[in-house]
């Protein structure tokens, strides 16, 4: 079987990858192969928060989080099977301290961006958001982004289920197959290495998130991708809070929090202490032992009443970072090369567009409704490019560390 050729090899069964695999399988791109190293779902994609959140201070990213949103919402009509997005609300704050009093006035051009292309956020004060959840405390938001109709997804239920739906277009699944090396001859990509042997291919792309690297070898292509360890705590509320809360990407408060499932919310914590460098084959996968009072002691910040909710599990993700904290999307390196990466913890909210995209890339050529060039894979080898450089004027400035920008 590993020496059955593929028009279409995908490298990782993530949101990214089985998006694609559905998109080129269902339009007709030949033979879909796709394999995964674990099971589908095992890396980022099954440890993420899945928050489907809008707010960008760029175009190219808002329209892919929008377009991503879109297919979240309307799941069972576009991919098939159950609903998978839970709009509970969302909102976004930002520092508004006197250093970072400028971002006020960004978050206002940016919901105007976001209106632009249909994104339905709206500025919010501290008045209308005190009166949305009154057992929050605002007194240091005095203006927020609102998105009325996101919220988030099961992130496992989603990937499992868009992995069925590329199956019925036609795509093979291969589970526990992990990719050693792309095979070339000199110029184009003939194939993949696995521990079976070599799948011919003509075109590969590769989706692997911290593994990326690994799975490039033979390629002559090395992406500047960093593996972070990245914890979350899922707190059980009191009873007293028993009624959902919003979904937040809180930088204020330095947390971005979900609601988890009944009386459970999701919670994690800005800051380097919880961004860690790390050995995406070698690393704790359990909290570290003071994370769960940390989680709800931040919380708390923006909760008061969560200083009495309990611990009762936790999760560790990992982040494939960039430098610029910005995904790398398309060909690199040897004809029929590609790669999706680099996403910085803000990847799963994008996945079905993004899989989209990147199939009008491989069977068009170009992707006509949004921008992929900012996304170019060798753009950190190109003379005079600052990954320090914000992409706009209108991206705020952060006094903590959520890993990514937006």
């Amino acid at each position: 079987m590993a020496a059955r050729a593929s028009d279409v090899v995908i490298v990782g069964g993530g949101i990214m990858g089985t998006s694609l695999a559905w998109e080129l399988a269902k339009r007709g791109a030949g033979t879909v192969t796709l394999l995964e190293r674990h099971t589908i779902a095992f890396g980022g994609s099954g440890r993420t928060g899945a928050l489907i959140r809008r707010h960008y201070s760029n175009l190219p990213e808002a329209t892919l989080a929008h377009e991503g949103w879109k297919t979240y919402n309307a799941w069972p009509d576009l991919v098939g099977g159950d609903p998978i997005h839970t709009p509970c609300g969302l909102v976004v704050t930002v520092d508004a301290s006197p250093e970072c009093i400028d971002n006020l006035d960004k978050l206002r051009k940016n919901v105007a961006l976001q209106n632009s292309i249909g994104i339905p956020s709206v500025v919010a004060t501290r008045e209308e958001l005190q009166g949305l959840q009154p057992f929050a405390d605002w007194r240091d938001v005095p203006l927020a982004a609102y998105e009325h109709n996101s919220g988030y997804v099961d992130s496992v239920t989603a990937t499992r289920s868009m992995a069925h739906a590329a199956m019925r277009a036609g795509a093979v699944i291969r589970e526990h197959t992990p990719v050693l090396g792309i095979e070339t001859d000199g110029t184009r990509v003939t194939g993949v290495r696995t521990p079976d042997g070599v799948i011919p291919a003509g075109t590969v792309i590769v989706a692997a998130g911290p593994w990326t690297n690994a799975a490039l070898t033979g390629s002559g292509v090395t992406l500047p991708i960093e593996t972070l360890r990245v914890q979350v705590a899922v707190l059980h509320r009191p009873i007293a809070l028993e009624q959902p809360h919003f979904v937040y990407l809180d930088t204020s408060a330095g947390i971005f929090a979900r609601p988890w499932a009944p009386g459970r919310t999701m919670i994690g914590v800005a800051g380097g202490d919880q961004h860690e460098p790390v050995d995406p084959d070698n690393y704790h996968e359990q909290n570290n032992p003071e994370y769960p009072q940390q989680a709800i002691d931040a919380i708390a910040k923006r909760i008061p009443g969560m200083k009495e909710s309990s611990y009762l599990t936790g999760q560790v993700g990992l982040y494939d970072m960039s430098p610029d904290t910005h995904p790398l999307l398309g060909a690199i390196g040897p004809d029929g090369l590609n790669v999706m990466v680099g996403f910085s913890g803000a990847g799963f909210k994008k996945g079905p567009a993004v899989g989209r995209a990147v199939a009008d890339v491989i069977l068009n050529g170009s992707c006509q409704w949004v921008d992929l060039q900012p996304f170019r894979p060798g753009r950190f080898n190109e003379p005079g490019y600052d990954p320090n450089a914000p992409w706009t004027d209108t991206e705020y400035t952060f006094s903590s560390d959520f890993g990514h920008r937006l």
